[in-house]
């Protein structure tokens, strides 16, 4: 009997389990041929991800690949010297993988007073100015850095990636240093063998030890003169406020940027209230008072406007008063303020005219909200991207 009841009772188990398992396929055909009849909402889940992996990866394309061999750093070439030393730091940096030494625009070689004119038409991000008696120096020794003195500069858009600039910077001062160790070796070695000769006739019987204590000697003097301070002048010359558009700080670019993100997620909240009013019932209800269609909207959008506004002065409270923001022209930003509050709230409208159902609403809002802010450089500075963009 006890063999009885067990094999009952798993006889049970078993029951309960096959039951349960028709359940929940029961329920998930259910779901699944409710997504499947509103096939709008369905795509737009596929939509969303492919156009934001599309999106992102075109705008930050050059901030990864610049500099490389696929998508080289064009630079201007100055060459205000003519000696063969400048030629000889163009032609090295000529061979560089990731770098494009432009020497000539419509033919003719290039001047600086025309360089900085590329440079601020947004045409060309740097140029390399070779200046006067720059050649004499990688021989002989540098003077103080600056625009007016011999040496090497960088004319720079002050929109110009930092890290790109340092790295560059650091290259250049590598094939300086190079070619100063090659030009000043050979003079070092004579004029430090000549004074110790001075000091000691016997030049031809002098002792291992006594070389190699002139060998260490004249690389202390080489490490002095090439090694512990830069090869020649280097200098950077950034264009003069007013011809190149100022890149922004983090803060100037997040604090407006979120923002206008925050608030276009009201279309989200907004274009949701007028479908679940037509589940109700209750817009129907609405549509047969004796009221105007525009006091309808007016009512229906005055609080979600008003929520726009309170976040923006929320938003730019915080960076103000956490980050020291500057605002600039206080009427100028209540403007954009105001159209922005106006733009979230039309394209809440648009979206619930758009939908059908409450997944197709949430769907197309959010689509809206990422790809637009997207686009408009809220995750990616519009600087950042590519030219098209």
């Amino acid at each position: 009997s006890t063999s009885n009841r067990r094999a009952t009772d798993h006889q049970r188990e078993i029951g309960v389990d096959a039951g349960m398992i028709r359940q929940v396929l029961a329920i998930s055909l259910k779901e699944l041929n409710i997504l499947w009849h509103d096939r709008e909402a369905l795509a737009l889940l596929f939509v969303m991800p492919v156009f934001f992996i599309l999106l992102m990866s075109l705008a930050l394309e050059g901030v990864f690949e610049t500099g490389t061999r696929a998508r080289p750093l064009e630079i201007m070439v100055v060459n205000e010297d003519r000696g063969d030393e400048a030629q000889t730091t163009i032609n090295t940096l000529d061979k560089v993988e990731g770098i494009v030494m432009v020497h000539t625009l419509a033919g003719k070689p290039l001047t600086r007073e025309r360089a900085k004119e590329q440079i601020a038409r947004g045409a060309f991000g740097l140029a390399l100015l070779f200046q006067e008696e720059f050649s004499n120096h990688i021989k002989a020794g540098h003077t103080g850095a600056g625009e007016g003195k011999a040496g090497i500069a960088l004319i720079v858009d002050p929109t110009l990636n930092v890290h790109l600039l340092s790295s560059l910077k650091g290259t250049i001062q590598g094939i300086l240093e190079r070619q100063a160790l090659v030009e000043r070796l050979p003079g070092l070695i004579v004029k430090r063998a000549n004074a110790d000769g001075k000091d000691n006739p016997l030049e031809t019987t002098m002792a291992m030890d006594t070389m190699q204590s002139r060998i260490k000697d004249v690389v202390s003097h080489l490490r002095s003169e090439i090694l512990d301070q830069p090869a020649v002048a280097f200098s950077i010359i950034t264009l003069r406020e007013g011809t190149s558009v100022k890149r922004p700080t983090a803060t100037e670019q997040n604090v407006p940027g979120y923002t206008i993100f925050g608030v276009f997620f009201i279309v989200l909240t907004l274009s949701s209230s007028f479908i679940q009013e037509k589940n109700d019932g209750t817009f129907q209800r609405i549509l047969t008072a004796p009221l105007s269609k525009s006091a309808l909207l007016m009512g229906k959008l005055l609080p979600y406007y008003l929520v726009n506004l309170i976040q923006i002065a929320l938003m730019f409270a915080v960076g103000v008063f956490i980050f020291d923001l500057y605002l600039g022209s206080i009427p100028a930003l209540l403007l954009v303020s105001l159209a922005v509050a106006a733009a979230a709230n039309g394209l809440g409208l648009l979206v619930a005219a758009i939908g059908k159902t409450e997944a197709q609403v949430n769907s197309l809002a959010v689509l809206l909200a990422i790809i637009l802010s997207a686009l408009g450089g809220m995750m990616v500075p519009v600087f950042v991207m590519p030219d098209f963009m």
